[in-house]
């Protein structure tokens, strides 16, 4: 067996006895959307607030940024995914800076959200938790461990888990009754 084929194998069979993948090298791209996912953090605050007040400005300057996203620098076995991050973003930045009213910018934050859940997800980037409510269909990012659901504000703001993340698990609102999440 030839060199290249021993390190094959010996990695495949690593795989097998780890039960684990590598992941991408994403380092220098999650560098990149700590800026985006501070003015991301400004639009889900004012909705979880029941408020607009700074969304537009927020939306602008995300948008901004994700034109200067280089995913160029992700290697690895999911490295393809990254490539259409920036699209996608500002794709659905222009979508929420067209949506008026509260309702239509929440509904405009899931779009913005998917992309930035994806990457989250995928590069578990340190302090950020990917948190879905069943009740809205939506998923969002925060760093808090407690729920703030950007889709319905005071209704059920604690409506909610975190799926991904440091604080994988924690529920609150509806998603949480005696110490069980459903």
């Amino acid at each position: 067996m030839s060199t290249k084929h021993t390190t094959l194998f010996l990695g495949a069979f690593g795989l097998l006895l780890t039960g684990t993948v590598a992941r991408a090298d994403t380092a220098g791209f999650d560098e990149q959307m700590k800026p985006l996912y501070g003015e991301y953090q400004k639009i889900h605050r004012a909705l979880a607030a029941d408020g607009l007040k700074g969304v537009d400005a927020a939306a602008k300057k995300l948008g901004m940024l994700a034109g200067k996203l280089d995913p160029s620098s992700v290697s690895g076995k999911h490295a393809g995914h990254y490539k259409d991050l920036p699209r996608k973003i500002k794709a659905a930045v222009a979508k929420l800076a067209r949506a008026r009213g509260i309702k239509a910018k929440r509904e405009a934050f899931k779009d913005l959200s998917k992309p930035l859940a994806m990457w989250a997800t995928m590069s578990r980037p340190e302090g950020i938790n990917v948190v879905f409510c069943s009740m809205a269909r939506g998923s969002w990012l925060q760093s808090d461990k407690t729920i703030a659901n950007p889709y319905y504000g005071a209704r059920m703001l604690r409506c909610g888990e975190v799926v991904s993340g440091k604080d994988k698990g924690a529920a609150g609102g509806h998603m949480k009754h005696e110490g069980h999440i459903h």
